[in-house]
């Protein structure tokens, strides 16, 4: 046996980063993952990607409600924890414990991992939804690892992509900067933010088409103005997590590889 390590919280790609555990000689328990908890902690522990949602540990496989101070109380002192987007009051509450804390979310290999994983459930967002890909203007905004990601696997269905970036150049796409925005958005059919900070706010919501239709990629505190954009008629789908809800076992993999990497 390799050791013994914690799987704290965590949508479905963290069963599979047991299960890759498990079949790698350790042994691994679970707490707050809704799977045979057992509430043991041990000293390597893995938590979520990212860490909190709306205040609270992500674990949406359970109905509890774990907060910052909650799970810095259940961690041992110097253990090892590895975690995802980690806020900076978790870090240093773990720090005055003892407790050495890794962003996992920082590789660059799982950023591109997770970016492509992305854009390929774009698609299942859209014909969940009643969208054509290859009907009217997609937008994106944001020409980061996500929206890169996106813009090819749309316009390789034949989407009319349009990229909006803070550059003056999006390879072989069209595409208009940032300050421009508000002078084309009426084009748009579809709007697909990238961005996790305000791009669309009421000023340029008000631009938009009634018909248009609004997808939000990004985490928070998000790109778009949900309660304007509400207040105008504008539908918005908010489509977080995508690579745990379409691919939590590909995802939940490239997690594992990342996090075994660091123990190495």
């Amino acid at each position: 046996m390799k050791g013994e390590l914690t799987v704290i919280g965590g949508d479905r790609r963290f069963l599979s980063v047991k299960r890759f555990f498990t079949e790698n000689g350790f042994s691994v328990n679970t707490v707050f993952l809704g799977e045979n908890d057992n509430g043991q902690v041990n000293d390597t522990v893995i938590l979520p990607v990212p860490v909190f949602r709306n205040g609270y540990l992500n674990a949406p496989l359970t109905d509890k409600k774990i907060s910052e101070n909650n799970l810095v109380d259940i961690l041992p002192e110097k253990a090892t924890v590895f975690g995802g987007m980690i806020s900076e009051s978790f870090i240093e509450k773990c720090v005055q414990k003892g407790i050495k804390v890794i962003d996992y979310y920082k590789d660059e290999a799982l950023l591109k991992d997770n970016a492509q994983l992305t854009a390929r459930a774009v698609p299942f967002i859209l014909q969940k939804h009643g969208i054509s890909a290859k009907s009217g203007n997609i937008f994106i905004l944001g020409y980061g690892r996500t929206g890169k990601a996106i813009a090819g696997v749309l316009s390789s269905v034949g989407g009319n992509v349009t990229v909006v970036t803070g550059k003056n150049r999006a390879d072989n796409y069209r595409f208009i900067h940032f300050d421009k925005l508000s002078d084309y958005l009426s084009d748009a059919s579809l709007v697909i933010n990238t961005v996790p900070s305000t791009v669309l706010s009421e000023n340029e919501l008000e631009k938009l088409n009634r018909n248009a239709v609004l997808i939000e990629i990004a985490s928070a505190p998000f790109g778009i103005d949900f309660e304007a954009a509400e207040g105008l008629g504008i539908k918005v789908i908010k489509a977080p997590a995508l690579p745990g809800r379409y691919f939590p076992e590909e995802a939940g993999n490239a997690i594992a590889k990342v996090i075994i990497k660091e123990m190495n």
